[in-house]
């Protein structure tokens, strides 16, 4: 490899400059993209001038400011319908950012291809079928449907069948508290090629800070729900928990995991099995808990080595679902 020159090496560190403020901006907008939000406000969070900032928001993040927000909004709005009967369409408009229905009914169309009715309707499972990838952190998902593909009696049997296969696996509701993190984020599709590299850059980064020590605890959390959003465009952070004096460098970027009420599952295996243990919080459990997924992503926690001894290529997480009273 080639030895990076001084010159390399100062550009690279404005590059992170920039790619942490313009990531402040796109948590602070998923968090509150059921409120108004302007350029100057997300210039300020930035720490950029609004005169120039969509320009240079649109060139790290590969899509308009203001494009970007519409997507985000659409997507929840798009999650709520699918699995929120009891919220109207117009419910689902406000609560996801959009000042009228008609607004929200012509951008809607624009991006799925039909009305939210529609998408209520089957359209949600017909969009979902053309992108089969799975995000088994995202928690706003019906249970039982990952299963359900030829509908009445065959969907009830083949969700039996995969209920019987199933190990168990207990799960608690449980308080978990809020964490500071320092994070590297990936945007791409999910799976196994980008997001192992996070984590490898982001473990090497902590040994340089002393942070790789056997009680740190770690974070993989995934924004997005790839049956809804482009796989390209799709957000995991690889996060580890820091104190709230710590000094970030360059690298990373700080910010906030909200705690509360979590169904917390405990996970032992490998890479290719995290996905169907979310689906059985999501089709054994969750239907007759008496909760339901609140709005926020689901968290992957890992304490100090999650390595299980004497079994390469397997590991110890906790799945840990936010949920409210149903």
């Amino acid at each position: 490899m080639p030895r990076r020159t001084p010159a390399a090496s100062v550009a690279r560190g404005h590059r992170q400059e920039y790619e942490q403020r313009v990531n402040r901006v796109v948590d602070h907008i998923t968090r509150h993209l059921g409120d108004p939000l302007t350029l100057p406000e997300l210039a300020r969070v930035a720490a950029f001038s609004p005169y120039h900032f969509h320009r240079v928001f649109g060139a790290l993040a590969g899509e308009t400011l203001f494009g970007f927000v519409q997507r985000l909004r659409l997507e929840r709005a798009a999650a709520i319908l699918r699995d929120r009967r009891d919220q109207s369409v117009l419910a689902a408009a406000l609560d996801s950012g959009f000042g009228s229905a008609a607004t929200f009914a012509r951008a809607f169309r624009a991006r799925f291809g039909m009305s939210a009715t529609e998408w209520r309707g089957g359209g949600a499972a017909r969009w979902a079928r053309r992108r089969p990838a799975s995000n088994p952190g995202k928690q706003v998902r019906k249970p039982g449907k990952a299963a359900a593909r030829g509908g009445g009696q065959t969907a009830r049997r083949a969700e039996r069948r995969a209920e019987r296969k199933e190990a168990p696996m207990p799960i608690e509701v449980r308080e978990l508290a809020p964490h500071q993190v320092a994070y590297m984020r990936y945007v791409g599709p999910y799976g196994s090629d980008g997001i192992p590299e996070l984590w490898t850059r982001l473990l090497r980064w902590m040994s340089t800070r002393d942070l790789a020590v056997p009680d740190t605890v770690r974070l993989g959390i995934g924004y997005d729900d790839p049956t809804i959003t482009a796989p390209d465009r799709c957000r995991y952070d690889a996060c580890v928990v820091v104190p709230h004096d710590f000094a970030p460098d360059r690298r990373v970027t700080l910010g906030e995991v909200a705690g509360g009420k979590h169904a917390v599952a405990r996970f032992t295996g490998g890479p290719d099995e995290i996905a169907p243990a979310w689906e059985h919080v999501f089709r054994a459990w969750l239907p007759g808990s008496g909760y339901q997924p609140d709005d926020r992503p689901g968290i992957e926690v890992y304490r100090g080595d999650p390595g299980v001894p004497g079994r390469p290529g397997r590991f110890r997480c906790d799945l840990c679902l936010p949920v409210r009273p149903l």
